[in-house]
């Protein structure tokens, strides 16, 4: 019996055989609609397409919760087809992810699908944060052998930022803190500052969150850097070193642009050329700093400190020591030493923050090294037992391992 490891992302899912690590795929969690030709492309499909601008995407999630069943099911098709991973649910267990505080209503709908409409052999749904937890010895001790006592983990996903804190594998949900600040705010807020100051780019998210992962970063010194900056467009005023140009793509030799100078012989126009300088670390401020874009919430920083007091006084220190951070907004450079910093200057303990090398990746990685574990083996629940249980016992039986 194989275990399919699911990490269903609302940006992506990360996906692959716990027994076969070369299994593992990325795919893109939407259904999207191309502005030209009107077609419909499912998860991954879409990589076959040379019209991506103007790209519209259908989530099966709103507001960091799956709610689209229709679309849902349409890119869980396609994952579960012999074209990608070639699944055969009921030769297989499932370990599935959840967003923190999931909707009993979305969980009971959720298990229903998995057991009822594809059949799968058994299943284990548990938060995407208590994957991380799992896998934090190896990540704060490596190879010493012992599990921390409480763990902070900071997911910086695609819709919100959550601060969950874990004290001996037990979620302590008086502490959970939630920012409403991820990667898709982050990638419009960038298309609407560079559309109000160069090209209108409000409809190329594609490309845009592209230029996001390529060009941002988070400011150690925000101040500093925006005086740095002050009247800097690109490299061409000034030469200034936080000043860059992004060749945006033409769709035949380039699908997502590059930074100019990145390439060898790269001939570009001026109409081909998007500049950005303090753009590249001021839209990252706003997951600091949230006020800014209108947003009334305490930043991450600020995040973590009240999730940290909300929890028993004999936990802090250790709490503090055990930072880690995970989810597609990891992935900006800086991000990890600013969160240090800024947490350290409210606090007295000492404050450690750990980022794994592969933050997107890492829970999924955790959920196949904990599917060959005897844990995992209590966590499940199989068909049979969901049939005998029922709806209401199976959402308390995985309540009480988040």
């Amino acid at each position: 019996m194989r275990t399919l490891v699911l990490d269903n992302g609302s940006f992506a899912i990360k996906c692959g055989y716990a027994e076969d690590e070369t299994s593992a795929r990325t795919i893109p969690n939407s259904v999207t609609r191309t502005k030209r030709t009107k077609r419909m492309y499912v998860g991954d499909l879409i990589d076959s397409s040379t019209d991506l601008s103007g790209l519209y995407y259908r989530s099966p999630f709103e507001r960091g919760y799956l709610v689209h069943w229709d679309v849902q099911l349409a890119v869980w098709d396609r994952v579960f087809s012999s074209d990608v991973l070639g699944c055969t649910p009921n030769e297989t267990d499932l370990m599935l992810t959840e967003p923190i505080f999931n909707l009993h209503q979305i969980q009971r709908n959720m298990d229903e699908i998995v057991f009822e409409e594809y059949g799968f052999a058994s299943l284990v749904r548990a938060p995407t944060a208590r994957l991380v937890e799992a896998g934090a010895r190896d990540l704060i001790y490596g190879d010493e052998g012992r599990d921390p006592e409480c763990v902070l983990v900071v997911d910086a996903g695609h819709a919100f930022t959550h601060v969950v804190p874990y004290h001996m594998g037990r979620q302590i949900a008086s502490g959970v803190r939630r920012v409403d600040v991820g990667g898709r705010l982050l990638t419009n807020y960038l298309k609407e500052t560079v559309s109000f100051r160069y090209w209108d780019m409000m409809d190329e998210t594609f490309i845009m969150s592209a230029v996001k992962e390529k060009c941002c970063f988070v400011s150690q010194d925000f101040k500093r850097d925006i005086e740095a900056t002050r009247g800097c467009v690109g490299r061409r005023r000034g030469g200034n070193p936080l000043g860059l140009e992004y060749v945006l793509p033409d769709f035949s030799t380039s699908r997502q642009g590059f930074i100019q100078g990145s390439q060898p012989d790269d001939i570009v126009t001026d109409s081909q050329l998007l500049p950005l300088c303090n753009e590249r670390f001021a839209i990252p401020e706003a997951l600091f700093h949230p006020s800014d874009i209108g947003i009334e919430q305490a930043g991450i920083h600020q995040a973590v400190v009240q999730a940290v007091a909300a929890c028993p006084a004999e936990m802090h220190a250790v709490l503090l020591a055990n930072i880690i951070v995970v989810g597609g907004s990891a992935c900006l450079p800086g991000l990890r030493q600013r969160l240090q910093s800024e947490v350290q200057a409210q606090v007295s303990h000492r404050v450690r923050v750990f980022a794994p090398q592969d933050p997107v990746h890492w829970a999924w990685q955790n959920g196949c090294a904990l599917a060959t574990q005897s844990r995992a083996r209590s966590w499940q629940v199989s068909k049979a037992q969901y049939e005998e249980m029922g709806a209401h016992r199976t959402i308390a039986h995985f309540g009480s391992i988040s």
